[in-house]
Parts: C-alpha cells; structure tokens; sequence
C-alpha cells in the first residue's frame, strides 16, 4: 500500500474540504488557530486547505479562486484582508451574493452579512488599561501595528475607553509599526526617543510578538523591566510564558475561536437559510512578571 500509493475502493469518493487562509505563518497565533480549526473540521469530517496569504490582497484574492475552483464548500478567513480599514471589501460581497459561505475569524466586517467570530479587541484594550492603572502608571503607551489594521484600531478605542474610566489624565503615545517582532522593536525605540522623563512607564502592545519586540529594545537601551518598564501584549502564545520575564499578556481563547468558526461554517453549509452567527469571546488577563509598579 505504500508502495503503491493503493486507496482501497470502499473509500468515499469524495470529501467536503473547507479553505483556512491565514495572513502569515510566522506569528504563532495563527499556527495555533488553523491547527485548532483542522482539528475541528476533521472531527466533522472535513478536509482542511490552508493558504498563507503573506498580507498581499492580490494573494488572498488568487487563493480564494484557486479554492473555489475545486469546489472548497466554505471559506474561513483569519484576519484576513477585511481587517484593512483602506479597502471597500466589495468582492466579499460579491462572493455571498454568488453563494460562497464565508466567516471571517477577528476580522468581521460591519457592513456585510457574513458570519464573524473574534475576540473583542476594544476589551482587550480596556483590561489593559485598567491593570496598568491600578498598578499605578499614569504615562502609558501602545505600540499598534499599522495604523489602518482594524485590531490596532479597535484595541486604541479600548484603552483610551478604559484610561477615561479609570481617571488617566495623560495623552495615550502611540507608535505604529508594521506586524512582528521587528516592528515591536521599531515602536519601541521611537516611545523612548521622548526621554525617560517623558517616555511611558508602560507599553500595551498589540501582539505577543511586538511585546517580544519592545522587550528586546528595551533591554538593548539599558531598561529593566518592570521596574524601569511595563509590558504587556496580546495573544497568549505559547512564547510569552518563556520570555524573561515571563509576558503579562490578554489570552486569545484559541480552542473556543477555532471551534466557533468551524462550527459557524458547518451551520452555514448544513442550514443556508439560518441568520448569520456571530461570536465575540472575551479575552483574559493574565498577569506575569513583566508588570510591576512604576518606579518613579
């Protein structure tokens, strides 16, 4: 049989496959989710086809023609495309109106009807906030990924949401940078360029990886953290228990996401004419060592 590559008869001519396409591999975040949603779909029956799309519109637009050319029977998207603010994401719109089932996985978008399932980023960023300001800083800082990258947005809404609500008096610095442990280090050096009388005392970040970043730049120019800097990120990989110190972080519940989507999708296929689901899970903080009182 392995020889010969033998597939016995009784094996059933077809199976249901369903397209993953993912915005890049090299963020853990996205590994873990598409392996939680394989999981999934193979326990339903599925096959799973996963496309890294590498950030590029046009790649993600090749994947989508290249799936729905052999028949995939739905499509989930994970942060997709649709999180660019920039674009009108009309071929969304038209693939629903041509019978395509889609869900997009921390990507939703407000003006299609389209099955969304995501963490609630504006949440993320209030329970930041709110951590850093019982622990008494008062200059705080983000470091966002682009500025037209929808999660950064919202996350921006949240702490400026929980920094009102918790009496924070000082304007929010922010410094965009592009996705990645590279960008995290970017961001960072430019929050540092204000002075340490000036800079913030402590960085919300926008991923695990642009905290890793932001720590690694951190050390470089002579900062000790916690004590001379708070971090925390977001996502919960498997990498912020390992850093030094270990990374307060807002856990994305990656198993419940996944199933959710996967779910969504086999609702989709199995009652067309059922209303769209939507799923918004709550993240958790989790606090570690990388947060502390400021010093001065």
């Amino acid at each position: 049989m392995r020889e010969l590559l033998y597939v016995p008869s009784t094996r059933p001519q077809t199976v249901a496959t369903l397209g993953l396409l993912v915005p890049e591999l090299a963020n853990p975040i996205f590994p873990a989710l598409a392996q939680a949603m394989e999981n999934r779909a193979t326990a339903d029956g599925y096959a799973t086809v996963l496309c890294n799309t590498a950030g590029s519109a046009e790649r993600e637009a090749s994947y989508v023609q290249m799936l729905l050319a052999r028949q995939v029977e739905g499509l989930i998207f994970i942060s997709g495309e649709a999180t660019d603010l920039r674009g009108s994401h009309e071929h969304y719109q038209r693939l629903l109106d041509a019978g395509a089932r889609l869900v997009f996985v921390n990507g939703a978008v407000s003006t299609l009807d389209a099955a969304s399932v995501g963490v609630d980023e504006r949440a993320a960023g209030e329970l930041a906030a709110q951590h850093l300001l019982e622990l008494g800083h008062s200059r705080i800082g983000f470091i966002a990924g682009p500025s037209h990258a929808r999660p950064a947005h919202d996350k921006e809404l949240g702490i400026r949401n929980g920094l009102a609500a918790g009496g924070g008096s000082a304007p929010l610095a922010i410094a965009h940078a592009p996705w990645g442990f590279a960008g995290g280090r970017e961001a960072m050096a430019e929050l540092l360029r204000a002075g340490r009388r000036k800079a913030p005392t402590a960085v919300i970040c926008a991923s695990d990886v642009m905290a890793l970043g932001a720590l690694d730049q951190a050390r470089e120019a002579g900062l000790d953290v916690p004590s001379d800097l708070s971090i925390v990120g977001f996502d919960g990989i498997e990498a912020s228990e390992w850093a030094e110190p270990p990374l307060t972080t807002l856990n994305q519940p990656i198993t419940e996401i996944a199933e959710a989507a996967v779910d969504a999708l086999r609702d989709l296929l199995e009652r067309p004419a059922r209303s769209m689901p939507h799923y918004s899970f709550r993240p958790q903080l989790v606090v570690r060592e990388s947060t502390a009182p400021p010093r001065w």
